[in-house]
């Protein structure tokens, strides 16, 4: 059979139970190059150097990489091993322009729907490639793995050996699936990072925004308590009324819609807009809209004085007696 999918046990499983030449070498040199990667601090850093780190193991002589968007897929750039062991960019941006349709029967199509690598030993044969791609890479069989983060099919990485003495067999199918299943953590640790940072930035400009923020920045909780303690006794030990200002807050919050404070709470999280279109499922563009809105009716000029908004009346909210 020319198109082999993979089956669905764990490819460590699979890998487990190898024992072709180099198999031990091979093994080790993957997870040394996903060692590399887990350092990086970009999802778009893990997405490019992959393909060069893993062509470098020597597992493979080509690999490629793609990326996947809706119901495309696009190769992006295509690696070769040369004789020193480094690789060296043979193709570099789209492969001759190339979008492709991820539409059955392609190989492809199959591999992102079940999120399953393949091996194709017989491309000249086998109708389900995609053909252009086959000619101008000149391959006679390979393998290729779908890259998945936050469960989501991100891109995929083929890889072959182009001298007909090096067969591939189903061993190669489930070292890549090893591999790009390790990317797409790697990419996952990645956005995490870009995520923290980024809330970072946005609590940095609040507390730069508005001057009784301070707190926020790493002013010990305790060190915090005693000094709202001290305001919000007078000094018979009664308690004063809330600061004018405190009311203020609360009734422009109060203007707000139930829909755009759940925006604004996840705004103060740090989530980016697409993030935001993505878990109220909705358009990016009604995100923009509904941002809009809440900086007119809180009268802020930025999303960074929103935010301090929003987080002053919460934390005056936990300190209210219920």
């Amino acid at each position: 059979m020319a198109y082999e999918p993979a089956q669905m046990s764990s490819p460590a499983a699979s890998v487990a139970s190898g024992s072709d030449d180099g198999f031990g070498e091979n093994l080790s040199n993957l997870i040394g190059a996903l060692d590399q990667l887990r350092r990086l601090t970009t999802a778009q850093a893990v997405f490019r150097l992959a393909p060069k780190l893993l062509c470098e193991t020597g597992a493979w002589a080509r690999v490629m990489i793609s990326s996947v968007a809706g119901s495309t897929w696009s190769p992006l750039a295509l690696f070769g091993l040369t004789d020193t062991g480094t690789a060296i960019l043979e193709i570099d941006g789209v492969v001759e322009d190339l979008h492709i349709a991820l539409a059955s029967p392609l190989v492809e199509a199959e591999v992102v729907r079940r999120r399953l690598p393949a091996l194709i030993t017989d491309v000249q044969n086998e109708p389900r490639t995609h053909r252009p791609l086959v000619t101008r890479t000149g391959t006679h069989e390979y393998v290729v793995a779908p890259v998945v983060a936050d469960s989501v099919v991100v891109g995929l990485l083929h890889a072959d050996r182009p001298a007909k003495s090096q067969t591939l067999s189903a061993l190669d199918r489930d070292l890549l699936r090893l591999f790009a299943d390790g990317v797409g953590l790697c990419i996952e640790r990645a956005e995490l990072n870009e995520r923290a940072q980024r809330q970072q930035n946005i609590l940095a400009e609040a507390c730069s925004a508005f001057g009784s923020l301070p707190a926020l920045c790493g002013v010990p909780e305790l060190q915090l308590g005693a000094q709202l303690g001290n305001e919000s006794l007078n000094a018979t030990g009664t308690h004063e009324r809330a600061r004018p200002e405190q009311h203020r807050e609360s009734a422009r919050l109060a203007r707000l819609t139930s829909r755009e404070r759940e925006v604004l709470a996840l705004l103060a999280s740090g989530a980016t807009n697409a993030q935001l279109a993505d878990r109220l499922t909705v358009a990016e563009s009604t995100i923009k809209s509904h941002v809009k809105h809440i900086l007119h009716k809180l009268g802020s000029a930025n999303r960074a004085a929103a935010i301090s908004c929003y987080m002053r009346e919460s934390r005056n909210d936990e300190r209210r007696p219920r």
